[in-house]
């Protein structure tokens, strides 16, 4: 089945021209999965098309609902694109999703508190929570929702974790990594990391999952809930660590080159995608936990 949402978004137009089926948001079946993806990424477009690229191929009918927040207005994605796409927490009844998604963001230099819509992620936060809703914190969401719920804090590197690389599984029982060999590669690309000796407090409503020897830490999963942080990006497309990079050099901050990424480390060489088969096994894996847990309440 394919994805059921409007077909001029441009995730949307750019899927179709890859082959993939959309159908129009209207004739989203009944037993359609309702996927909501809160963006909190200032470009959200390339966020739209990387993640519903994850889901393009399930075989289950799925309707994304991109949601952004009340209390923070984009400044980098087009006002009218926001109006015609995007609904907020607040305006959709949380008991109609089936699983959601919370993006990363670049705030790693800001303090929790004072990110300008920290009250409204945490109240979504309890809300996911309160109504076990299956979700997915990725990066700066992860950090945020752990140190929320738990109270475990992150450390702010000076220099930055960007590349593609390989992880070794803690948890091999974890749902998500079912079917998901041990060394798998995952891109990252943040300057952040969870202190391992707050991981390691003895609290066991949660678990590493998975981490590696450069990155640290990579997928934490809570033992109460089904909610999972995960700080890489198995999302991002072939090259989205290049235009970091070139972004980067553009405005003169030096950027080393992203590790174990282009060939040769050569810039001027196309990298090789080494991870796109793993993520969209997890997100089939994810969508497995969605649909037992909608069947387990029908």
């Amino acid at each position: 089945m394919p994805l059921f949402t409007d077909r001029s978004l441009p995730a949307t137009v750019r899927l179709t021209g890859e082959g993939h089926s959309i159908f129009p948001e209207e004739q989203t079946p009944p037993e359609a999965l309702n996927i909501g993806i809160i963006n909190l990424m200032p470009l959200k477009p390339d966020t739209e098309y990387d993640f519903l690229q994850l889901m393009a191929d399930d075989p289950r009918p799925i309707r994304p609902i991109f949601i952004e927040t009340a209390s923070h207005r984009s400044k980098h994605t087009p006002p009218e694109h926001l109006e015609k796409f995007y609904t907020t927490f607040d305006r959709i009844d949380p008991q109609t999703i089936d699983g959601i998604i919370i993006t990363g963001a670049p705030l790693e230099g800001v303090r929790f508190e004072d990110v300008d819509y920290w009250k409204e992620i945490t109240g979504i936060f309890d809300t996911i929570r309160q109504l076990r809703i299956p979700s997915l914190f990725i990066c700066w969401a992860a950090f945020a929702a752990m140190y929320h719920h738990y109270g475990i804090g992150w450390e702010i590197l000076t220099r930055k974790i960007s590349g593609v690389f390989p992880h070794r599984i803690l948890s091999h029982d974890c749902p998500l990594l079912r079917g998901i060999s041990d060394g798998f590669m995952i891109p990252h690309s943040r300057f952040a990391v969870w202190d391992k000796n707050e991981l390691d407090n003895g609290d066991r409503r949660f678990r590493t999952a998975a981490e590696g020897d450069e990155q640290g830490v990579y997928m934490i999963e809570s033992l109460e809930n089904s909610e999972f942080y995960i700080c890489g990006h198995g999302e991002y497309s072939t090259m989205t660590l290049d235009s970091e990079y070139r972004r980067d050099t553009s405005r003169g901050l030096s950027p080393h080159l992203p590790d174990n990424y282009y060939p040769d480390d050569d810039p001027s060489r196309p990298p090789v995608d080494q991870w796109h088969g793993t993520a969209l096994k997890m997100m089939v894996n994810w969508i497995d936990l969605i649909e037992l847990k909608v069947n387990d309440n029908d």
